[in-house]
């Protein structure tokens, strides 16, 4: 996805050429957010967090009714658990920061300039024609008498995109509830869509988890500050529903609302490696767990002593 546009202002087929300019400012900037910033773009974080949720499902389906498989060692389970939920409910908190790149603030964001979404700026954002129509017409009597003698290369942007406008504009159709009869320029995306996706977010669970985070990850909080939030009880399938939602609010604003690319079909990142490597070898050779307990011991022995000569070195002569 890309929103470094080919086509000029002037070369933009629209009347209010300064409305334009500022849609086409923001819409760079939503979807830098959500596609190409470098460190936090959303779509990013949202398929590392698929990624990391069918990881974590199918690891522990080898546990499932198998007492003897190695993950059901204390120690793994830990270590899988913990670390998973930690992993996606930071990541989750992340996306619904009201500040920052973050899906929350890309809605509000949103609301904002909700007025810049006109259908001629929805179409036409980047040289596309309006009047798709008469493009396809002049076309045809250009071509008139070479039908039939060879391929007629047809452009999907710029003033001869006749097919990307016409697909703008009944997706634009489509959100607004307008018959193709009764199109005009200035036509503008219902403020309910953005309701919806808000509904979305805030039924998501989310902010919940968000919450949560603040208290028991990133924070200490307090005995009062536990008891507000002492029923949410985080698991895998409350994290995993939050992720739907969250994506289903990234599609529908970037696919949708500006129409631009999705990930339909393709949000799940395509493994460049086996995944289930190794995976039928033990974790420890068969009598290892002398050496293992030594090196428990060894580690623990070790941390033990981090605490030496703190006397000594706070009260220095």
């Amino acid at each position: 996805m890309n929103a470094d546009y080919k086509y000029k202002l002037a070369d933009c087929d629209v009347t209010n050429k300064s409305t334009l300019e500022s849609y086409r400012a923001k819409r760079a900037t939503w979807l830098s957010w959500i596609s190409t910033d470098e460190h936090h773009a959303i779509w990013t974080v949202l398929s590392s967090m698929v990624w990391t949720d069918v990881a974590f499902k199918t690891l522990t389906n080898f546990a499932v009714g198998n007492e003897e498989n190695a993950l059901n060692n204390h120690l793994m389970i830990e270590a899988l658990l913990d670390g998973h939920v930690a992993t996606q409910v930071l990541a989750i908190r992340r996306l619904m920061d009201n500040d920052n790149i973050s899906l929350r603030h890309l809605v509000k964001d949103l609301g904002r300039n909700f007025a810049l979404l006109t259908r001629e700026n929805y179409v036409c954002f980047d040289g596309v024609p309006y009047d798709y129509m008469a493009v396809r017409q002049a076309r045809f009597l250009e071509n008139a008498g070479n039908w039939g003698k060879g391929g007629v290369w047809v452009p999907n942007s710029g003033p001869q995109g006749d097919g990307t406008s016409e697909l703008a504009h009944k997706q634009f159709d489509k959100l607004a509830g307008i018959a193709p009869t009764k199109r005009n320029p200035d036509d503008r995306l219902p403020i309910s869509l953005l309701r919806t996706i808000e509904k979305w977010l805030d039924d998501s669970g989310a902010d919940d988890l968000a919450k949560w985070s603040h208290t028991y990850l990133a924070h200490a909080g307090g005995p009062e500050r536990r008891e507000r939030i002492a029923d949410l009880n985080v698991t895998t399938n409350k994290i995993a529903d939050a992720i739907k939602a969250l994506t289903r609010v990234t599609e529908a604003i970037s696919a949708w609302l500006l129409c631009a690319d999705g990930r339909a079909g393709a949000l799940m990142p395509v493994a460049q490696f086996n995944p289930f490597e190794k995976l039928d070898s033990p974790i420890m050779r068969v009598g290892g767990q002398d050496d293992a307990y030594k090196l428990w011991h060894q580690l623990s022995d070790d941390s033990n002593h981090y605490l030496d000569g703190v006397e000594a070195d706070l009260i220095q002569p």
